[in-house]
């Protein structure tokens, strides 16, 4: 399993900028960029820029044969990105996360073992981005992290010094 992280890509910030034409000519330049991304499978992030601060919106994954060009944009997802910008300021990007092939170093093509692990992470992904922005609009596969309570280590903070045995899980988990 190899993924390559590409972005952030500055993408349209309201419905009237995600008209066809401006999203050809976003997929076209990210193509001109980096050939081969707009089809490759894998997952994204749409997040906010304030400065150099980023904060994740939206966790989304594609292992259709359109791959991100065909997945990205769809109605409902655009409806996420624009409603997430108008909630806070900055500038709306996207982190595109493509699998590629191990030896031949290519992205890869759509198929049911890589739609499996495409799958796990984002489900992990999705865990993260909660836990950088507890407003991430996701709303599959976030019970787990918005309810799972393991004091110090997932779900709210401590108040307070952690115990010896949170202050060593922690070091071991490096977190």
């Amino acid at each position: 399993m190899q993924y390559e992280v590409h972005g952030p890509f500055w993408s349209p910030r309201a419905q009237t900028e995600a008209d066809g034409d401006a999203l050809r000519a976003f997929w076209d330049k990210i193509q001109e960029m980096v050939p081969g991304l707009p089809r490759a499978i894998g997952i994204y992030v749409f997040s906010t820029c304030h400065g150099e601060t980023f904060t994740p919106w939206y966790v989304g994954k594609t292992n259709a044969k359109t791959g991100f060009r065909g997945e990205i944009f769809q109605d409902h997802k655009l409806n996420h990105y624009v409603s997430a910008s108008e909630r806070k300021r900055g500038y709306p990007a996207i982190h595109l996360i493509a699998k590629v092939e191990p030896v031949r170093g290519n992205y890869c093509k759509a198929s049911k073992r890589s739609g499996r692990e495409i799958d796990e992470l984002e489900t992990v992904m999705i865990g993260m981005a909660l836990r950088a922005n507890p407003h991430v609009r996701n709303s599959k596969k976030t019970w787990f992290n918005r309810t799972c309570q393991v004091p110090g280590i997932i779900g709210e903070s401590l108040t307070g010094r952690p115990t010896d045995a949170v202050a060593t899980l922690r070091n071991t988990l490096k977190l």
